[in-house]
């Protein structure tokens, strides 16, 4: 597994970037995300972890940021986290999940992302935040097609804001402007979570219904065979990557 995970890294470009004149070439087959979506137990707890882990995320960068400005914008930013995460515990509430317990159950995945997308700096953080944090909520968007109505309607306007993105975006983009130096380390860093957020999407995703049970040589084997199930979904998350490494005048 740990091979697949170097060679994924290295080859995560390859996985599905579209080329700058879009799709000549590519596969036009598309996968109805709704099909993806797990169990709304799952979803909804999966979803609850991620947007308090962001919260947690921010307000220690509130900490670090070099202007006063800035560190009050993340604190405010990682208090509307925190109350989002509020909102969806009664929903995990009526399918008895207890939040309590959330980070049991999915702590190790997404502890384990933060740890291999951590930044060296404030600025890596800050493109962590962009990059990652903007793929997942994403892919969390694309999956709320398959919940029911009423639960789909309150999701949708959880992940309706784009604060985040937006702050992240001016931030970085003001400090690439003066230092192009800031830009080509940033660029290489963009370049490097990516695999490590894949396989995080891959892991909040249902297969039930897309990918034929079989049996599988080793984890390697099931990986790859996920991925390319999922290369239709991907190309359309990597494709907002690219649009977000375009708008910080970054090559993905």
């Amino acid at each position: 597994m740990l091979d697949w995970l170097r060679r994924l890294r290295k080859v995560s470009q390859k996985l599905s970037l579209p080329s700058r004149d879009a799709s000549s070439g590519r596969s036009q087959i598309q996968l109805n995300p709704a099909k993806l979506t797990p169990s709304p137990e799952i979803y909804l707890g999966r979803l609850a972890h991620l947007t308090v882990s962001i919260a947690e995320q921010l307000d220690q960068q509130s900490e670090t940021a070099g202007d006063q400005t800035l560190s009050k914008k993340l604190h405010l930013l990682s208090n509307k986290y925190y109350s989002r995460h509020a909102e969806l515990v009664p929903l995990l509430a009526k399918l008895d999940v207890v939040p309590s317990n959330l980070e049991a159950l999915y702590g190790s995945s997404i502890n384990q992302l933060l740890s291999r997308t951590k930044g060296a700096d404030f600025f890596e953080e800050m493109m962590r935040d962009y990059i990652v944090f903007g793929m997942l909520e994403d892919s969390f968007r694309k999956l709320a097609r398959g919940l029911t109505p009423a639960r789909r309607i309150k999701v949708e306007e959880l992940l309706s804001h784009q604060e985040l993105e937006k702050l992240a975006q001016a931030t970085l983009f003001d400090a690439i402007s003066q230092d192009p130096k800031l830009g080509q380390r940033l660029a290489l860093f963009g370049r490097m979570v990516v695999a490590d957020c894949l396989l995080e999407i891959r892991n909040s995703i249902s297969f039930e219904r897309v990918l034929v049970t079989g049996s599988f040589n080793n984890d390697a084997d099931r990986t790859r065979a996920q991925f390319k199930t999922l290369e239709p979904y991907t190309s359309e998350l990597i494709a907002a990557h690219t649009v977000r490494m375009d708008q910080l005048g970054l090559s993905a």
